[in-house]
């Protein structure tokens, strides 16, 4: 049996902008399975290069709740690698919450490549801790589904913490990505690195919001965030917000965004050398995505990504 389910503020904004843009949040009603699915997984790290793949197979018609609760002990490093995937065709409903706690001097890097079916609704929420010189870092894959809504929250809390991101994304036929990066700075000597990129297709549409805010007390701070989108069609719609805010003197925060297409010039000389547009559009499609992939320690996982562009 399935039941009408409603979701507010998704993704929203730690301070408001111009309400005449809608970008402040984003809402969202679905159909889902009355019965759900939960699984939760509590994984602790001790010592340094350990590595840790959950494969998540999303079955059609389902309604799947999951959180992961990662934690890297003083001195320790992890790398976790969350894979969700399903038949092309696939439909259902999922809802992941992760939890990062990197102690004193630890690291967590955290992977999730989303590869679920054309017709999957997934809600992401990835929540960071950074303590004294840990780091953070978290590359993201988002390439299937009709709706997806992806956010990552790290608080830097620790001297000199860091969190990194590196986000690829592919949003065509009519999908809709909706994401939200945030990195709080509490402490001195913080710094974030951001990096979006990707590509808008056919009807497609993608809104991505990204702050970074120097919190009063963190002096010396650092953070920049970049975004590169690539537009494919004309009916493509590609809504950015990118945000720094500052209560603190002594620090440096920059950003910025390129928006671009494919040209008639690129065009004109692949095809020159026997290219197709399709063949080139597909080309630039994979480049985008494989620089980002390249950062996944795990061989299986980089194949399926090539594979699901392929197909």
């Amino acid at each position: 049996m399935t039941e009408k389910i409603a979701f507010k503020e998704i993704n929203k904004t730690p301070y408001l902008t111009w309400n005449w843009l809608k970008m402040n949040s984003a809402s969202l009603e679905t159909e889902a399975d009355s019965d759900i699915i939960s699984e939760k997984k509590e994984i602790t790290a001790e010592k340094k290069g350990e590595v840790v793949y959950i494969p998540l197979n999303f079955e059609n018609g389902k309604n799947y709740q999951h959180e992961q609760v990662i934690e890297a002990k003083e001195n320790s490093e992890i790398t976790v690698v969350l894979d969700y995937t399903s038949l092309p065709d696939a439909k259902g409903l999922s809802q992941i919450r992760t939890k990062l706690k990197a102690r004193p001097y630890s690291k967590i890097h955290l992977v999730k490549v989303q590869l679920l079916g054309k017709n999957f609704v997934q809600i992401d929420d990835t929540e960071g801790e950074c303590d004294e010189n840990a780091a953070i870092e978290v590359t993201q894959i988002e390439l299937g589904g009709s709706k997806v809504y992806a956010q990552v929250r790290t608080n830097l809390n620790g001297y000199s913490s860091k969190f990194k991101s590196d986000t690829a994304y592919i949003t065509e036929n009519g999908q809709l990505l909706d994401m939200n990066y945030v990195a709080n700075h509490f402490a001195q000597k913080t710094d974030t690195k951001m990096l979006v990129k990707g590509v808008v297709g056919e009807n497609a549409l993608k809104v991505y919001r990204g702050t970074i805010d120097f919190k009063r007390g963190c002096a010396e701070a650092t953070g920049d965030e970049q975004e590169e989108t690539l537009l494919m069609s004309r009916t493509a719609v590609n809504k950015s917000i990118p945000m720094i805010l500052c209560d603190e003197e002594n620090v440096a925060g920059t950003h910025g965004a390129t928006l671009g297409r494919l040209g008639a010039d690129e065009l004109f000389y692949m095809q020159s050398r026997g290219i197709s547009e399709e063949e080139a559009k597909k080309m630039m499609k994979k480049a985008k995505i494989l620089s980002t992939a390249s950062l996944i320690p795990n061989e299986e996982t980089r194949k399926k990504i090539e594979v699901f562009i392929d197909r």
